[in-house]
């Protein structure tokens, strides 16, 4: 088969049908359902849960068990963000019983009964957090698992591919297919050649020059996100990358400083309150005019946002649900002109020691 498509694609590379046949050829099944991520804070009585993908809680819809210390305990389950749809984090309070520290420790199971899936945890004595997750590095969750045989079938389709566009520099279906065949084999060894591809393909298919820096972007997160799990830290710095979206925001859990700094993110989307224990956010020099997605984050404690397009001092509305925030940068920013723009934000956020 691959022969064929092959056949096909050298005879006319512009004919559609066969790249999306020989994109299919190499695909791979959905993944099983799973708990990436679970997470129990003392500070906050709060449990929070990541799953494979979005799902939603509630009557007649996916069901999820608590068990703490081995008895079911009866809780409501939430978005982080408070809206009700399908999501890929959901959390839940805890009754102080289940956080006594006079006990050496407490064990926390989610069970997921539609996905087959449980995760398990342990909160010990003197601890404020205790958490389990599966790691993006071991579990390969951005691209296929790959056998040796398969990969080397994958090498030999990405010679091909790049022995084509030799003869066909402008082809875009060969382009995109040479970046989704170094990104299945090997993200961060191809990371710079992927990257020089895209400014390729961007040249010679600029009618999808968004779609192209949002797969950019959604690859580069990616990307980031697997070097800091390396380096075994909850730092992530995604500043001065060019992007135009975020995304994975659900992998980011346990992250505690984030930097996007110098991109073109336009808004901070809502699932940016799936960050439970994001502490530090600095956002200055990308064009946001929205802070929807600041909102409900229970440890933020800085916020900057230098040089973007607030407007009014009415956009910081959603910071009003984060209460630890108490220094927040907004120099470079239209509402800096607004008259009374100071008391306004003053009034607005009381508990915020400097802004």
């Amino acid at each position: 088969e691959l022969e064929l498509v092959q056949n096909a694609f050298f005879t006319d590379p512009n004919d559609q049908s066969a790249w999306f046949y020989h994109r299919w050829l190499l695909g791979r099944a959905d993944p099983q359902d799973a708990l990436r991520c679970l997470h129990v804070s003392r500070d906050e009585a709060c449990l929070t849960v990541s799953f494979s993908r979005p799902i939603l809680v509630g009557s007649g819809t996916e069901t999820l068990l608590l068990m703490v210390d081995e008895s079911p305990l009866a809780v409501e389950w939430r978005t982080p963000d408070g809206r009700t749809r399908p999501s890929h984090v959901w959390l839940c309070d805890l009754p102080a019983a289940s956080l006594n520290d006079q006990l050496p420790q407490h064990t926390f199971r989610v069970i997921w009964t539609a996905g087959d899936a449980q995760k398990e945890c342990v909160l010990l004595k003197g601890r404020q957090e205790g958490w389990c997750r599966d790691s993006a590095t071991d579990e390969q969750l951005f691209r296929c698992e790959l056998s040796v045989e398969k990969s080397t079938v994958l090498q030999s389709e990405l010679e091909s591919c790049k022995e084509l566009q030799e003869l066909e520099p402008e082809n875009k279906w060969c382009l995109l297919t040479i970046i989704l065949l170094m990104r299945a084999l090997d993200p961060l060894l191809y990371e710079k050649e992927t990257l020089q591809y895209f400014q390729t393909l961007k040249a010679v298919d600029p009618m999808r020059a968004a779609y192209l820096d949002d797969l950019r972007s959604k690859f580069l997160v990616e990307n980031s996100v697997l070097k800091m799990e390396y380096a075994e830290v909850r730092v992530l710095h995604l500043g001065h990358k060019d992007l135009t979206v975020l995304c994975h925001l659900e992998q980011l859990l346990l992250v505690t400083h984030l930097d996007l700094s110098h991109n073109r993110l336009r808004a901070l989307p809502p699932a940016l309150a799936a960050l439970r224990c994001l502490e530090v956010l600095q956002a200055n020099d990308n064009t946001i005019e929205s802070l929807d997605g600041v909102a409900n984050l229970p440890r933020l404690r800085e916020l900057s946002l230098c040089n973007n397009r607030l407007q009014q001092p009415t956009v910081l509305q959603p910071l009003v649900s984060c209460p630890k925030l108490v220094l927040l940068h907004l120099q470079g920013n239209p509402l800096c002109q607004a008259v009374g723009a100071s008391e306004h934000l003053a009034e607005l956020l009381p508990s915020i020691n400097s802004i």
